[in-house]
């Protein structure tokens, strides 16, 4: 197996196909839409919430307004709840494109939907694999892997409070939501529990959005994560990835900022992260049958790697390393799960694993409830600080504009200028900070997580 036969059976399934690409930002799908051309395939057309930053495709698009909601989560089950239920003028736009209904739609890769838009999806996310999301049951898998964690306590939102104060560090402990209101990420339903004020706080906010909570103590060091990808013959172990969730200086709290694979781990732990990554796909595949791409987040500590939380889905885990090995990961799970596509583990833990140390990638983000214009400034980084730059000296773009949940900053580090080994969370701070005082914008103060590894210069 190579990339090559990859791509060939990934073009024979969307040949001469009709194709709805349903997702929250339009431009996020020009490349998908450009691959399908590529690919034969007999047209598509994209039903999105939001523009988004960049460039659109060039296909009918159908927007959906469906609001920002509290949280991003909100955002994405609005869209979900959207094509799930359509309404009068999205049938209308999807049979203007497909009168016959012959199209079928590619929904996000977290989505267990069937059908959406009126057709049937491709390669949804089995619902055994779905309900593993929930952060208040993941406890049990890691003790079934035989993997090191740290200690726990699941309970009711009223016995939050309680379950605090035993677990709690010098740092307080962090609280994760059971999945009441459907599944969720990027820190939306955490929260960093300090003082007595904090633990009022989380309990009134869970109250409303939980019925049990799970409390760990605060873990110090580099949120991370590590990758797994299981297949009929195996499971492939990818490379770790920084998770950019950075720490408010104004208040207990974090602020999800996207992600990095710039980041080295000293090499032992980099094994033992792997080991674990395959420990936990042994037991996705022996307790459901897991097909697909996987990712464990935790915190490398200063007792190295503990895991908090199971992401049973494609993540930038995967697609970072991917993209640069030429393969669209996105397409392959879906097609796995589809039952249309087989792959071969070795096969694909070599050439993700080769790729993903080889080129480097990611970008920070922060968000904030109003819609930003488009804005663009090339930056550099120097003494701890960014400033603007011109093209011979830029590190990286910083951008604005419009998110289904209202205005998103990103930052788009330039790999040719980005040092490989060092966390970019210092330089992802430093670049939001100037976003704030150059267009004036509602972003908290943060700081990064620290890297307990660095060696000493």
């Amino acid at each position: 197996m190579n990339a090559t036969t990859v791509l060939e059976r990934l073009a024979s399934i969307h040949r001469g196909r009709m194709w709805i690409i349903a997702t929250d930002v339009a431009a996020g799908t020009a490349e998908s839409v450009a691959r399908l051309e590529e690919w034969g395939a007999a047209g598509a057309m994209v039903i999105a919430a939001q523009e988004g930053i960049g460039e659109r495709p060039d296909v009918p698009i159908h927007y959906t307004r469906t609001g920002g909601g509290e949280t991003g989560m909100h955002a994405i089950r609005a869209f979900e709840a959207a094509i799930a239920s359509p309404g009068p003028e999205l049938l209308e736009a999807v049979d203007r494109f497909d009168p016959h209904r012959r199209a079928t739609v590619i929904v996000n890769h977290f989505s267990p939907l069937m059908e959406a838009a009126g057709r049937r999806t491709y390669g949804p996310r089995p619902p055994a694999q779905a309900a593993l999301e929930d952060k208040t049951i993941v406890d049990g898998l890691w003790d079934e892997a035989g993997i090191a964690r740290a200690p726990s306590l699941v309970t009711t939102v009223a016995e939050a409070a309680r379950a605090s104060r035993q677990l709690e560090t010098r740092m307080g402990t962090v609280w994760v939501a059971d999945n009441k209101e459907g599944f969720h990420g990027g820190n939306n339903y955490v929260r960093w529990v300090r003082t007595t004020e904090d633990r009022t706080e989380a309990t009134a906010w869970f109250a409303d959005h939980a019925d049990r909570v799970r409390v760990m103590p605060f873990l110090d060091g580099i949120p991370c994560s590590i990758h797994g990808w299981i297949t009929r013959n195996g499971i492939a172990v990818l490379r770790p990835l920084e998770m950019l969730v950075l720490r408010r200086t104004d208040r207990t709290g974090f602020v999800y900022g996207g992600y990095a694979n710039y980041w080295d781990p000293p090499w032992g732990h980099r094994v033992a992260m792997r080991h674990i990554a395959r420990a936990v796909g042994e037991r996705l595949s022996a307790r459901v049958g897991y097909l697909g791409a996987y990712g464990i987040d935790g915190v490398l500590t200063a007792e190295g790697f503990l895991p908090t939380e199971l992401n049973p889905r494609l993540t930038a885990g995967h697609i970072a390393p991917a993209e640069a090995a030429g393969l669209p990961a996105g397409s392959m799970v879906r097609a796995q799960l589809a039952g249309d596509l087989e792959l071969d583990a070795a096969w694909l833990e070599s050439a993700l694993l080769t790729a993903g140390d080889a080129a480097r990638s990611g970008r920070a983000v922060a968000t904030q409830p109003e819609p930003l214009a488009e804005e663009e400034m090339s930056i550099r980084f120097e003494n701890g600080l960014a400033h603007a730059a011109d093209e011979n000296n830029a590190a990286a773009l910083l951008k604005t504009g419009v998110s289904p949940y209202g205005g998103i900053v990103m930052v788009e580090f330039d790999p040719a200028a980005t040092p490989k080994g060092p966390s970019v969370g210092p330089r992802a701070v430093a670049a939001l900070a100037l976003a704030r005082t150059t267009w004036d914008l509602d972003l908290p103060p943060v700081e990064p997580a620290p890297d307990l590894f660095v060696r000493p210069r």
